[in-house]
């Protein structure tokens, strides 16, 4: 298992992000394509329940229609919250020792999380992120800049042409930009965007970024889908909210208010 040197602590410090290459093999990444690929049966359903569409409870499917789409449109999935919750594939990577030893040395061996996530950019589907930081709510967390990782796991292959991540080296030390999540331009009067780099990677490579990294990606332009599963990391004893992921290096199995095995069953039959 891969752990980070010096180099890559005093890189991450100073630019803000860290891509690892070749953290999961072909075969975790067969796993999660098999996830995806049930995760999008889920969304199919004509029925899913309310509470999942709207996000009442834990796991929020998220979809969205074309732009310019009139009537019964066809709905994209953009993304789903708390994917470890719906197929084990998800939960058996977010609770990965791979994850425990490549983010001790930057937060701890005892990690909650406060993002677990799957995104899709369908070829056409007009899925956007515009620029932005991962802000987390105060005083649910604390120093943020040095106790929060966020993780994303390259699915598909990620190119500049279908989506891939672009982040603004250096961006992080500007602080917390106090600025409306996804809002347009707003980012862009503190931050020159121009300087902006594509995150490419293959599937299984790691994007790590801080919760103050400027980041952002445009569209899939290309006929293929680009998927990535994105979990955000915290030091436990600076945070008070989230799901326990290690304690003490050792995995906690993710628990939910809600039970989703049914609906998880009655979406298999």
């Amino acid at each position: 298992m891969q752990t980070l040197n010096s180099q890559d602590i005093e890189t991450f410090r100073d630019q803000g992000f860290l891509i690892i290459r070749k953290l999961f093999d072909a075969d975790d990444i067969a796993l999660l394509c098999h996830a995806f690929d049930y995760t999008l049966t889920l969304a199919a359903r004509p029925d899913l329940p309310e509470d999942i569409l709207r996000g009442r409870g834990d796991v929020h499917i998220h979809l969205q229609a074309p732009d310019g789409a009139t009537g019964p449109a066809v709905r994209y999935i953009r993304k789903v919250q708390w994917p470890a919750l719906l197929h084990p594939a998800f939960e058996a990577i977010r609770t990965s020792p791979i994850f425990a030893q490549l983010l001790a040395p930057l937060l701890s061996t005892s990690l909650k999380q406060y993002i677990n996530q799957i995104n899709f950019k369908i070829p056409g589907g007009d899925i956007a992120f515009p620029w932005h930081q991962d802000i987390r709510p105060t005083p649910a967390f604390t120093d943020q800049i040095d106790n929060y990782v966020q993780t994303i796991i390259a699915i598909d292959q990620a190119t500049a042409a279908n989506g891939c991540l672009h982040i603004v080296p250096g961006s992080h030390k500007l602080g917390n930009l106090k600025t409306t999540r996804y809002a347009t331009g707003q980012i862009e009067q503190h931050v020159d965007v121009t300087t902006a780099v594509p995150c490419e990677a293959d599937p299984g490579y790691v994007i790590l970024f801080t919760s103050y990294t400027v980041h952002g990606s445009t569209p899939n332009t290309t006929d293929q889908p680009r998927r990535s599963y994105i979990n955000g990391f915290v030091r436990a004893k600076s945070c008070t909210v989230g799901k326990w992921a290690f304690l003490n290096g050792q995995p906690v199995p993710i628990t939910s208010d809600r039970d989703y095995h049914a609906f998880r069953a009655k979406s298999s039959e």
